[in-house]
Formats: structure tokens, C-alpha cells, sequence
């Protein structure tokens, strides 16, 4: 059975039990900050376990697209070794808010697996929960009570919580489980061992399958467990190894999924490919498996960045290429080229990747070249760190210096290693250890250091889901409905978490900051300080309670603040549509910052702009003003529902695949957003492009403000602008002004590069005439002044010169400049070869005693440091040297 009719015949069965199938949501978890990645089925419908949402269909499947790299599901070191873990997968799952329970749940799966996938009863094993004394849980007789009436009882069998006790997190939702395993061993040796014998024990052919979570509970902050009043299922089957079952595959590599592109990389590969090795099979298994989580990130928003989601993204594309180019022998992008393999393999069951294809081509053919940016980059610097070490004949390389290169620079310790031990050195691997766990720790206490304790409920029966009002209303009458104490020890910050029965406040979303204000009644004047959303709560900070949370209160939100923002938001919505009109229908927008002082918009984009397109830009923009569109909103049920209505960019549509689509217009300017605009644009008055720039390959990034804002700006360069005049010697007249000044000060850069040619070329004959004669020819000069400043460019010139205008020339000169120390050593090619005589061995020692660093090649060395009475001990190093030279040509000549 092909993977397609795999998951057409999971759908097909659950929309017959009259479920809701609804399409994946996007694999990047923009709403969520608790995860980066939906990293199970389940994720995108945690606020209907939490209670915070009222879903709209009590029984829901879908085939949901994850992403296990990070944090406790973290597949990414098993991937390509084993024969079933990737970083991307698609979980098929059912789900029941508040339906049905086990009864049904155990004998769907049983019948979906049996009856309709025809596998066989006796290779199946179930699990359940035994029960826990600390949490004083008893066996899950009930699920125990359904399977027998199944399966075989020798096919069940009991685990504890680790294994069948299911968990949203430290906190939150959670209940027992029962898991079915697959044994896909031969007959052979299924009657050498049976498979209730393997089950939970890594098999690599005695899987789980499908697990199904009976969530009852949730767990508090001090760990203590309480009931739910409503009883929630929720399910999760691994589509990849359904696939193995059904394709009888011993490896999910081999399935229909993987395979066609595994076989396009081997045939790029060539004669370069050998069958039998093991670790190009498992970098093939790499790429392949990478490919897909980065093409399917990227097609659901998150590119590769330095950053959150999208380092993440970064890091398994690079772990890519650091597997093609230690294994695959390739040195130059190579993942880039399969994106059609895979767009071709999957775009029956995702439309949407044919359009997008070309796009996320490029963007991961450009993070390879960055990436191999880096490696050429931290090749130079480990390899002068190399050098340097063999010069002082060290064998053990530092590994904090290791893990600088690797922190700061991106550089992978992998490829590290491997140039080190290419040079028959060390790297001492307890010291990087050590700072890359100081790092780790210093990141776990930031993460860990947010305290939030439990929800204390206030009153009951008002929060709906959608309560906010602040589209039509900045201040409204409310109720307190829970609250909870949050610390942030790292911060060594205290404050408390309010949730309204409604609220005006906009919450932080879609680039938009959240309102700030306060609430108020006869007694007390609280502060909100921020407005956020989690899991579709809108929550108000504050730093101390009301007196009484019971009483009645008015909400009240900073007007002043909130205008200035809208105007910024709807600015971006004019930037927008002015970029697609000038640039090209290519602009897709890839994030922004809308606050009260300023807006910050990415895109996409191939090129800088130049400063007449910016121009026209910002003109276009400041017309879309003065037109003075009306502000017209619409909310539409589906996304498919708003296309047909409306016409805007589809750069976040896949934020709206489950939830009403809210579309805003001005003029022909329609997109999807959530945000609080002005209500016509005449209001923003004026709009101002403060700069342009380069963020990451083929993202752009405008600077803007508006309003009074840009106003200020625009006077403050009118009162330069009249500063300027009065300086100039033709005031009505600044071009001609300053056409003058610019000729004058061509003129005296003339003069003065003569007065430098000039110098150096009594400098120089100063150095020839003393140039002392060896007794084997080797002209030496020493000149170590402490007393007069020189010009750097000056002096490396003459000592540049002076090494191919004078034969058999060895040369040391030292200087101050800005209270720097200068030294420069220069060989002739001649003196190198006959006299084994090399500038950066000579410069090595001697910067140490200026407390300076060096750098150069055996012609021509320089060294900067901070100790000028240093100079006094490079002038007695110069001279035993040149006394060496003398004693040790003696010697050969006699």
C-alpha cells in the first residue's frame, strides 16, 4: 500500500466515525511559547484541553506534520543510524473533546489496523497503564477490560508510568496510555523469542505504532494531580512506520517516502557511491531525511536564521552538509538539488509545494553557501591557531578556543577535530566540554528561571475564548476570572498574570506590541504593563494584585500608545503593498516589529535597493496616505472562504488553516491580519524610510516611522539642513558650495599623497644606507624608535619596497602609533631559501613582549600590541639574533 493511500485510507476511516478531518496545521508553532516546532498531533489543540477554547467539533482527525529536535522529544542523533526515527514526521491521529472514550477509541484502532490495513492480529502487542503509588493511581482496568475482548491476553502486556502515563510537560494535561507495538521479525525468529519479550526494549523491528492517551488529569505546580471535568482522547500513529508495516520494509528509509529521493542522491552521486559503506549510506539516510523537516519548515514560514525556530532549521541544514562533505566528497551545495525529488513525490498530498518550490531551492542553496562561508572562514582560524601551536611545539590545543570558534563563529567542533588531527595535534576535549555545559546551564537557569505558579480561579463562567473587544473599544467594565504569581529569577522580577472576563487590551501578535494601560475602581488604580497571548489567553501583567479581585473593574487602555501603533501597523500594510507594486509580486513579507516609536519590516527580496527606488517607495507609500483609504475589515470562516472573497498575500496563510480569517483593507491593499489600525490612512500623515538593509540572504529590512515621529525627524534635518547653510560660502547655493570643498579637498589629498611619496623616499634611502653587510651577504637592518610616531601605511610601504629593491635584505623595525606598538618583519626570497630565515617565526616570539598578537607569512610579518618599554626587549632580541647570524655564518665559512 502506497504511502498516499495510506493516509487518504486513515482519513477515509475516520470521517466514516463521523469525525471532522481538518488539514495539517504549520510545523513551525508560531503561538505557542512553549515549543518551537508542533512536536506531537496534539500540540494545536491544547487549548481545548486546558479548557481555554470550546472546540468547535467534538470528534476531529488529521494527519499533522512534526518536527522531534529539540528538548525532551529529541530524535536528531538517532536519525539516519536506526531503521525509524526522523526529525520530520506525520502523526495520524483522532482526537475527542469531551465524545467518546476508550471503548471506542480501542476498537477503531483495532478494527483501522486489522480489518482495514489486514495486519496481522497476532504480530500486534498492547500496552497498559499498571498504575503509580506516588500519584495514587490505580491500574487502567477499563482500558485492560476492552483489549481482552480483542487480542490474545499473552499480547498485553503492563508498564508504569515512563512508558504508558502520557504528559504535556512538567505541567498541563496529561493521562494513561495505551500503546500498540508491531513485531516485524520473521517467523524464524519469532520462535526463538517472542515479541512481548522486545516490546520497549529499542527493537529495531519491534516498534510502537500508535499510541492512545486517555487525558483525565492535569498537573499542577506543586505536582500533585487533579481530575478533569471533561475527559479528552487523544491519539498518535507514526505514518512512517505505518508505512514500513504496510510497505513490509525493515527500514522507514525504505518505504515510498524516502526511498525515490535516496535513489536520486546515489545516482547524483556516482562512482563516488559505494553500497557497502556504512557511512555514506547514513549521510544519504541524513540528507534525505533533513531535506524533508527543512522544505517543509520553510514552506510553513520559518526560514534558517541565528535564532529560536530558525537556528534549528540551521543546524540540521548544516549537519547535512557537514555529512555530504566528510563522507559524500562533495565541496560545494548539494541538498539544494532534491527539492524537485521531493516536491515530485509529494506534492499530490501538499499542493502548495509545487508553487513554492523554486523559492525554498534557493533559500536553502544560499544557507548552503553561507554555511560554506563559515567553514572556509573557521578553516583560516584553526588553522593560524595550528600554526601557532606547532611553532611553540604544543601538542594540546585549548578547547575554550575551540569553543570559540564554535559559539561565535558557527564553526562545527566536528570539522574541528578533523583539521586538528589531519596536523597530528590535540584538542583538549575536557575544556570545551566544560564551557559548552556553562553554556548549556546558563541557557537551561534563563529558561527555567520564569516561575509560573498555578492558576487561582476568581470567577467562573466568563471567558468564551474570543473576548477581545478591543477593535471597537479601548476601555470596557470586567471581571478578574483567575490570576497567577509569576517570578523571574534571573531577572530577580516579581509580577502577577490576569485574565479578564473581556478585555480592550490587544495582546503582543502579528508583529503588533501589546497594549499597555490599567484597571481601576472606587479603591484601586493597577498598571498593566504588557498585554501577551498563550494557548488563546489573553493575559495582562501587572505588578500587584487589586485589593480585592473579587470586585468589578474598568479596563482602560493607554489611547495615546495604542494611536501610535496603529498608525506604525497600518503603515506596514502601505509598505507592503508599495514593495509588491515597485519590486514585484516576488516581496513576500517575513516579519515585522510594529511598536509605539518606530516599525521594522522584513521581506524577501534578491537585492539592495537602491536609493531611487527607495524613493519611490516611500512617495508611493506617502500617497496611499494623503488618498486617505478607509479602513474596511472582514471575517471570513475559512481561508479558502476569505481567497474568494478577498484579494492578499498569502505570506501567512498558514496561520489561519484552523481558526476565522480576518482580512483588513485600504484601498487595494487587502491582507490577513489581527491586528489595530487607524481607521482611514490620512491619520498616519506622514511616513519616513530611515534605512535599508541586508538581514540574512534574501531577506531585506526597511526601518520606518510615522506621524509626529517622522515630522520631529524630517525638522531636525530642515535645522542641519539651515546650520549647514550658514557655514557655507555661497548659502543659497550648497551644491556649488559644496563642489567647491570637494574640489579643495581633492586638491590637498594630491598634495599630501606627494609629501607621503616624498617621505618615503628619504625614509627608504635612510634605511638603505643602514643596511649592514654580513659575512655571508645578508643585509640587515634593526630600527626600533620609541621617540616619534610613524604612519603605518608609510612604513609597511618602505619595508615593502626596501625587500625587493635590496638583495639578501633581513629587516625589524618597531614604532608607536596611537599609543599602539608596531613591529614589522621583513625577508627577502633568497634569505628564506638559503638561510632557512622566515618573518613569522621571528615576529612569534617577539610579540609577547609587546603584549600583542601577530599574524603574516614567512616574507612579511606584522605584530600589534600594548607594551611600548616591550620594544627595548625586541631591540635585544633583534640584535643576539643578528649576532647569531654573524656567529653562526662564521662557523660555515670556516
Amino acid at each position: 500500500m502506497k504511502y498516499k493511500l495510506i493516509k487518504d485510507t486513515f482519513l477515509n476511516f475516520f470521517k466514516k466515525k463521523k469525525h471532522k478531518i481538518i488539514p495539517s496545521f504549520p510545523i513551525y508553532s508560531k503561538n505557542d511559547p512553549t515549543l518551537f516546532f508542533v512536536n506531537a498531533g496534539m500540540n494545536p489543540f491544547k487549548d481545548y484541553f486546558l479548557g481555554h477554547v470550546t472546540p468547535k467539533y467534538t470528534r476531529v482527525a488529521n494527519i499533522q506534520k512534526c518536527l522531534r529536535i529539540t528538548g525532551k522529544h529529541n530524535d536528531l542523533e538517532n536519525v539516519g543510524y536506526d531503521n525509524y526515527h526522523h526529525t520530520m514526521f506525520e502523526m495520524l491521529g483522532n482526537w475527542s473533546f469531551g465524545d467518546y472514550s476508550r471503548k471506542e477509541t480501542i476498537e477503531w484502532a483495532w478494527e483501522l489496523l486489522t480489518k482495514i490495513y489486514h495486519i496481522p492480529h497476532q504480530n500486534i502487542y498492547v500496552s497498559v497503564f499498571i498504575g503509580d503509588k506516588k500519584d495514587e493511581l490505580s491500574m487502567d482496568k477499563e482500558t485492560l477490560k476492552y483489549w481482552k475482548t480483542l487480542i490474545n491476553e499473552n499480547n498485553i502486556l503492563f508498564f508504569e508510568k515512563e512508558y504508558n502515563f502520557w504528559e504535556m510537560g512538567s505541567t498541563g494535561p496529561c493521562g494513561p496510555c495505551s500503546e500498540i507495538h508491531i513485531d516485524l521479525r520473521n517467523e524464524k525468529e519469532k520462535k526463538v523469542l517472542s515479541g512481548r519479550d522486545l516490546i520497549n526494549k529499542k527493537h529495531p523491528q519491534v516498534i510502537e505504532i500508535w499510541n492512545l492517551v486517555f487525558i483525565e488529569f492535569i498537573r499542577k505546580s506543586n505536582g500533585t494531580l487533579e481530575k478533569l471535568y471533561t475527559k479528552y482522547v487523544d491519539t498518535g500513529m507514526g505514518l512512517e512506520r505505518l508505512c514500513m508495516v504496510l510497505q513490509e520494509k525493515i527500514s522507514s528509509y525504505e518505504t515510498d517516502i524516502f526511498y525515490p529521493i535516496i535513489q536520486d542522491i546515489e545516482y547524483d552521486l556516482g562512482n563516488v557511491y559505494n553500497k557497502k559503506s556504512f557511512t555514506q549510506n547514513v549521510s544519504i539516510r541524513i540528507i534525505a531525511d533533513h531535506l524533508r523537516a527543512i522544505v517543509f519548515s520553510i514552506l510553513d514560514g520559518q526560514l534558517p536564521s541565528n535564532n529560536g525556530a530558525g537556528y534549528v532549521i540551521r543546524k540540521i541544514l548544516r549537519r547535512s552538509v557537514i555529512f555530504y562533505t566528510s563522507f559524500l566528497s562533495k565541496k560545494e551545495p548539494f541538498i539544494y538539488k532534491f527539492v524537485d525529488s521531493l516536491v515530485k513525490k509529494m506534492k499530490n498530498s501538499f499542493p502548495e509545494l509545487e508553487n513554492k518550490k523554486k523559492y525554498i531551492r534557493n533559500i536553502i542553496k544560499k544557507e548552503e553557501l553561507s554555511f560554506f562561508s563559515v567553514i572556509e572562514k573557521g578553516s583560516k582560524k584553526i588553522q593560524h591557531i595550528i600554526t601557532k601551536h606547532k611553532e611553540k611545539n604544543e601538542k594540546i590545543i585549548n578547547g575554550e578556543k575551540v569553543f570559540q570558534l564554535y559559539d561565535t563563529y558557527g564553526f562545527p567542533m566536528e570539522l574541528t577535530k578533523k583539521l586538528v588531527e589531519k596536523n597530528n595535534l590535540f584538542i583538549d576535549e575536557q575544556s570545551f566540554q566544560k564551557k559548552l555545559l556553562e553554556q548549556q546551564k546558563r541557557s537551561k537557569e534563563e529558561k527555567n528561571s520564569i516561575i509560573k505558579k498555578d492558576w487561582i480561579q476568581v470567577h467562573d463562567g466568563f471567558y468564551k475564548g474570543k473576548n477581545f473587544v478591543g477593535y471597537d473599544l479601548i476601555e470596557c467594565d470586567i471581571f478578574i476570572l483567575k490570576y497567577r504569581e509569576v517570578e523571574n529569577k534571573l531577572k530577580k522580577i516579581h509580577y502577577y498574570e490576569l485574565v479578564f472576563s473581556k478585555t480592550p487590551f490587544y495582546p503582543e501578535g502579528g508583529g503588533q506590541l501589546g497594549d499597555t494601560g490599567f484597571i481601576k475602581n472606587e479603591i484601586d488604580k493597577i498598571y498593566v504593563f504588557d498585554t501577551k497571548i498563550e494557548n488563546s489567553i489573553v493575559i495582562h501583567c501587572v505588578q500587584i494584585l487589586p485589593s480585592n479581585v473579587f470586585s468589578s473593574f474598568r479596563a482602560i487602555v493607554n489611547k495615546n500608545r495604542r494611536e501610535k501603533i496603529e498608525k506604525n501597523h497600518t503603515s506596514t500594510h502601505l509598505l507592503h503593498f508599495a514593495l509588491k507594486q515597485i519590486l514585484g509580486n516576488h516581496i513576500q513579507q517575513k516579519g515585522s516589529y510594529v511598536g509605539n516609536d518606530y516599525i521594522r519590516f522584513d521581506f524577501s527580496h534578491y537585492q539592495k535597493i537602491n536609493i531611487q527606488e527607495l524613493y519611490k517607495i516611500e512617495n508611493f507609500v506617502q500617497e496611499l496616505i494623503f488618498s486617505d483609504f478607509l479602513l474596511k475589515t472582514k471575517t471570513f470562516h475559512s481561508l479558502q472562504e476569505a481567497k474568494k472573497n478577498a484579494s492578499f498575500s498569502e505570506t501567512f496563510e498558514n496561520k489561519y488553516k484552523q481558526q476565522e480569517v480576518r482580512v483588513v483593507t485600504f484601498g487595494e491593499s487587502s491582507e490577513l491580519c489581527i491586528g489595530t489600525h487607524v481607521q482611514h490612512t490620512g491619520l498616519i500623515q506622514v511616513f519616513e524610510i530611515l534605512s535599508e538593509s541586508s538581514i540574512s540572504h534574501g531577506i531585506r529590512r526597511i526601518k520606518a516611522i510615522t506621524s509626529k515621529k517622522a515630522i520631529q525627524h524630517l525638522k531636525s534635518i530642515r535645522d542641519q539642513y539651515q546650520s549647514i547653510k550658514k557655514m557655507m560660502k555661497y548659502p543659497d547655493s550648497l551644491m556649488k558650495s559644496f563642489s567647491i570643498l570637494k574640489n579643495h579637498n581633492e586638491k590637498l589629498k594630491q598634495k599630501i599623497s606627494k609629501i607621503h611619496l616624498d617621505k618615503i623616499e628619504i625614509l627608504k634611502k635612510e634605511y638603505s644606507l643602514k643596511a649592514i653587510q654580513l659575512i655571508t651577504s645578508i643585509k640587515y637592518i634593526c630600527d626600533i624608535d620609541l621617540d616619534q610616531e610613524k604612519e603605518i601605511n608609510i612604513m609597511k610601504k618602505i619595508v615593502l619596497d626596501l625587500r625587493h629593491e635590496i638583495h639578501n635584505l633581513f629587516m625589524i623595525t618597531g614604532f608607536v602609533k596611537n599609543e599602539k606598538v608596531i613591529l614589522f618583519v621583513s625577508v627577502s626570497d633568497s634569505v628564506i631559501k638559503n638561510h632557512n630565515i622566515h618573518a613569522h617565526k621571528i615576529i612569534c616570539k617577539m610579540s609577547s613582549h609587546i603584549h600583542g598578537k601577530y599574524w603574516g607569512n614567512s616574507f612579511f610579518s606584522t605584530a600589534i600590541g600594548t607594551n611600548k618599554n616591550g620594544l627595548n626587549l625586541v631591540l635585544k632580541d633583534a640584535i643576539a639574533y643578528k649576532n647569531h647570524l654573524q656567529n653562526k655564518c662564521l662557523n660555515l665559512k670556516k
